[in-house]
């Protein structure tokens, strides 16, 4: 067996990198018969540089996901091997192999520090997140289901099958805490922007959109869609005593204009955030859907 998968992940590694105790607060849970819906939301990627970045981010979490699974499987295969070890204690033989989250995470850190380009382009969450759905297949084959099915070993793939990167969604229980991919602005600023030119002017509000008829077109959106900014200032409520509005730096949790998802980039990155603007269907017949899921910050 290499002692390249027994070295990172020791037992004693393991119980020092604990760095707080447990939850005090109650675990939010869903309440019972509480649906659960997903809107799908088209992205602007028309331009060259947006193009180039989507790619590279693309390329460098698929390249992390290959090497996590390359190490699960070896690690796997050493599991399976080692008869007594296994027979005598399970458990410790699994962490010392790295078959844990806590372990499989830190596989994907290492992977990300000892490269020169991946910090350029991903962040430590996204290799997190990466890690972690790694690990949901590792434990399939691990563990069997209540009908005693294991899962297959876990395979690298192909590029062509990677479509999607993990990440954290909105906090249930903070407002504005930090997300893989935020979604800024609103459906309101989204109709002012672009609104078409045959709509009532008495509709201004996305509510008023949504109880047209059907076939009305509400949107006009270009064919390359601007990139929206970040605001620069914004107002705090506070007078000073010379009787001047204060101010302070915005961020993008301030701007109300047209809908975008934004990435700040990678750890190592200096070529800013990476802004791509919302299509969304144009048809009044859609808008009661939106409404539902973007006119509402509370919306789960």
């Amino acid at each position: 067996m290499s002692a390249e998968l027994l070295d990172p992940v020791s037992a004693c590694d393991v119980s020092a990198r604990r760095f707080r105790g447990k939850n005090k607060g109650k675990r939010w849970t869903r309440g019972e018969g509480t649906g659960l819906a997903v809107i799908r939301l088209p992205l602007e990627v028309s331009g060259l540089d947006s193009q180039l970045r989507v790619e590279q981010l693309y390329w460098a979490m698929w390249s992390v996901k290959r090497a996590l699974r390359r190490d699960a499987r070896a690690a796997v295969d050493a599991y399976w091997a080692g008869d007594v070890r296994r027979d005598v204690d399970a458990k410790g033989w699994r962490v010392e192999l790295g078959l844990s989250r806590a372990g499989m995470e830190r596989r994907g850190y290492r992977h990300m520090e000892r490269s020169r380009h991946l910090g350029r382009h991903v962040t430590k969450a996204l290799v997190m997140h990466q890690a972690d759905e790694v690990w949901e297949g590792v434990s399939r084959h691990l563990f069997p289901d209540e009908s005693g099915r294991r899962f297959g070993r876990p395979r690298t793939g192909t590029w062509w099958d990677y479509t999607r990167i993990p990440g954290r969604a909105r906090s249930h229980t903070t407002a504005r805490k930090w997300e893989t991919f935020p979604l800024h602005g609103t459906l309101a600023g989204h109709l002012d922007a672009y609104r078409h030119r045959d709509l009532d002017q008495a509709i201004t509000t996305p509510e008023q959109a949504a109880g047209l008829a059907p076939t009305t077109s509400v949107l006009a959106q270009p064919r390359r869609m601007p990139v929206p900014t970040r605001p620069r200032r914004v107002e705090t409520g506070d007078v000073s005593a010379k009787g001047k509005p204060k101010t302070r730096a915005a961020t993008w949790w301030d701007h109300t204009g047209p809908l975008a998802l934004v990435f700040t980039g990678g750890a190592d990155s200096q070529r800013g955030d990476l802004v791509l603007p919302v299509r969304l269907p144009s048809g009044a017949g859609r808008w009661p859907r939106l409404v539902h899921f973007l006119n509402n910050p509370t919306t789960c």
